[in-house]
């Protein structure tokens, strides 16, 4: 019965395109072009970096061919998608409020493909976009590595959904593949991850039981999980519980692991990682015991505490 109810779940996620893309551009505002947004990594390494990779129907969705890795700062949120957009500006704050640089932030390029598209293609069409951000990020982490070859860095990555997902297949690459992309990478953040799994060595916030739809239906190999309990101070999960992407079966003992959302549906849930009435518990070294929050400015809490300890280390 549990399974028969994720996957009507994931049918209802199949089911509803347009939903997800419009409810998302209208609960977190878009960020227009940001003077610390770039669209090349060029060859000068930066104190900071932020990569962040879109969720499902954000924008850009006009299949522009870019030959680098990362969007131009012309493209809307600089390609980072509304989410992650408004989660970089949470960062350069507390960033500058630890007297920290303020990261550089870009949006990998990948199609991000909208819900249901291509119909009963759609699995396999969502599977190819995000080989394509997985190529794409590990593409802008060697550029980042040669630029940074003779100075430290530190790179945060941040993924919204599908963009988890694209980082999942990045990580399992790095594990199959034997490679050390990932050298400079200091902080892994997902929000609201598909394929999010309770045995994972990651710091769980929100949910902390069950798994994403897709690790249910078994979409994607788990190599993610390997690389994960190789470096397990790396990967924060944001899940709100009962998102019906990440947490489609809701664990009773999950309910107090968020506010503000009685009311509030499955789909609406995935929804609300920025919205300020859906709050989690964040636990960081700079906030008080019992401080509850949206994810996105949790998220730039607990990250940003994580660079100033690894710079002072």
């Amino acid at each position: 019965m549990i399974f028969a109810e994720a996957v009507r779940r994931a049918c209802v996620l199949v089911a509803v395109p347009a939903a997800v893309a419009g409810v998302a551009l209208l609960t977190v505002p878009a960020a227009s072009a940001d003077p610390a947004v770039t669209g090349s990594l060029g060859s000068r390494c930066e104190a900071h970096y932020l990569l962040a990779l879109r969720g499902s129907n954000e924008p850009p969705q006009d299949a522009v061919v870019h030959e680098s890795p990362v969007y131009p700062a012309s493209v809307a949120t600089g390609g980072m998608g509304p989410l992650l957009s408004a989660f970089f500006t949470a960062l350069q704050q507390q960033t500058g409020e630890r007297s920290l640089p303020a990261p550089a932030g870009y949006g990998i390029v990948y199609p991000a493909v909208q819900v249901g598209d291509g119909g009963l293609s759609y699995f396999s069409n969502y599977v190819r976009s995000a080989r394509i951000g997985a190529e794409n990020l590990r593409r802008a982490l060697q550029q980042i590595n040669t630029a940074c070859a003779d100075s430290e860095t530190q790179v945060v990555i941040a993924g919204n959904s599908q963009g988890a997902d694209a980082i999942n297949l990045a990580l399992g690459n790095e594990v199959t593949s034997a490679s050390d992309d990932f050298r400079n990478v200091s902080v892994i953040t997902y929000f609201g991850d598909p394929s999010r799994s309770d045995q994972q060595h990651s710091r769980a916030v929100g949910a902390q039981r069950g798994q994403g739809i897709f690790r249910i239906l078994a979409l994607f190999p788990a190599a993610q999980d390997q690389w994960m309990r190789a470096n397990p101070d790396v990967t924060i999960s944001f899940c709100i519980p009962g998102d019906n992407v990440c947490d489609p079966v809701e664990h009773p003992e999950d309910l107090g692991n968020a506010r503000g959302t009685i009311g509030v549906t499955p789909l609406d849930r995935h929804l609300s990682y920025a919205d300020p009435a859906v709050r989690l518990r964040c636990d960081s070294p700079g906030l008080p015991d019992e401080t509850w929050m949206n994810a996105k400015d949790c998220a730039a809490h607990m990250v940003a505490d994580r660079l100033s300890t690894q710079a002072s280390s």
